[in-house]
């Protein structure tokens, strides 16, 4: 069995694999401009396969949180096929990409629960994302949502002086963010990540905000409208800057969600204070709760509220900062 990084000769092998073993016609089986648009990267693909007799075993793909090297990395398709006799395959593929020189730390985001006692036991931090929902309270049937108990907002009366929110469309925009200023977040993204990410993404359109205070770029917030029947929903999908800045950006998407007649705005994020965002007027979705319901999945529809789990090799827990637009979570299907 060979164990390797991907070249840009296995392509047509990979998607074949995920075509017949992951899901039929899954975007990255067909669309060969997406596939390299999210796994080219120095002339490689970042895909680790392996192979028997020339045929593809089992495969782990992985995208860096930077353009320009691969010390943070999301997994994304993992998988191997069924009944071969090799039942720790996929950990020797995770392993391989550990140990792939210039990747320092590993998530993977929307990992199966019950595969978390296995990470656990290799020494892997396991954990998941919390789930927040900014509801429009003007709105008498919901679509999308499943609202039974409506809870009076927490929202803290804050002084909102000297902050501007505005929307940016160009990559120059980002120029004046201080990017380096989050170094020790993990995982650390560049202003390429982001660029490439959202901004030159060739199928979804995102909305990216930024937060100005006394005309200082100190936030960036990156949205997507979802949409389901006649309704739609804002999904905040990723974040970088001051957390303090959550209290004018929630102002601000609230009075969006109402001008626009949207049910709501979430957010799934992990390691941000958790606290500020409640009181910034969001509510906490629990699993468990009927009479809140948020969906996850729209392709398709499924009208459920979603835990998403992940892992991560890092010792640093403490600066761990992971959203729903990490790994594969926010991608066409």
């Amino acid at each position: 069995m060979l164990i390797k990084l991907a070249s840009l000769n296995d392509i047509d092998d990979i998607m074949n694999f995920i075509h017949h073993n992951w899901k039929k016609n899954h975007i990255l089986s067909r669309d060969k401009l997406f596939f390299k648009y999210e796994h080219l990267f120095n002339n490689q693909i970042n895909f680790i396969i392996a192979k028997k007799n020339n045929d593809i075993q089992g495969l782990l793909g992985f995208i860096p949180t930077s353009t320009k090297d691969i010390s943070n990395v999301f997994t994304v398709i993992w998988k191997v096929k069924e009944n071969i006799n090799n039942p720790i395959l996929g950990i020797q593929l995770l392993k391989y990409l550990e140990n792939l020189k210039g990747v320092n730390t590993v998530f993977s985001v929307g990992i199966n629960k019950n595969t978390l006692k296995i990470f656990e036991h290799l020494n892997i931090y396991t954990n998941k994302l919390r789930q927040y929902v900014l509801i429009n309270r003007d709105i008498s049937k919901f679509q999308i949502a499943k609202i039974n108990d409506l809870k009076p907002s927490r929202c803290e009366s804050k002084i909102l002086k000297n902050y501007k929110i505005t929307e940016l469309k160009n990559k120059t925009d980002f120029d004046d963010f201080n990017f380096l200023e989050y170094k020790e977040n993990i995982p650390y993204k560049t202003k390429d990540y982001f660029v490439k990410r959202y901004l030159d993404h060739p199928i979804y359109i995102y909305n990216i905000y930024g937060v100005f205070f006394k005309k200082k770029l100190i936030s960036l917030y990156f949205t997507r409208l979802q949409s389901h029947k006649n309704s739609k929903v804002i999904r905040i999908v990723d974040f970088i800057g001051k957390e303090k800045t959550i209290f004018p950006f929630a102002d601000f998407i609230s009075r969006l969600i109402n001008t626009k007649n949207y049910e709501y705005a979430d957010f799934y994020c992990f390691g941000l204070d958790y606290k500020m965002i409640e009181d910034s007027g969001f509510e906490l979705v629990h699993i468990d709760n009927e009479n809140l319901i948020i969906p996850n999945y729209f392709q398709p529809f499924l009208k459920k509220n979603i835990s998403i789990y992940f892992f991560s090799n890092t010792k640093n827990i403490s600066n761990i900062k992971i959203f729903k637009g990490d790994g594969d979570q926010d991608r066409p299907s």
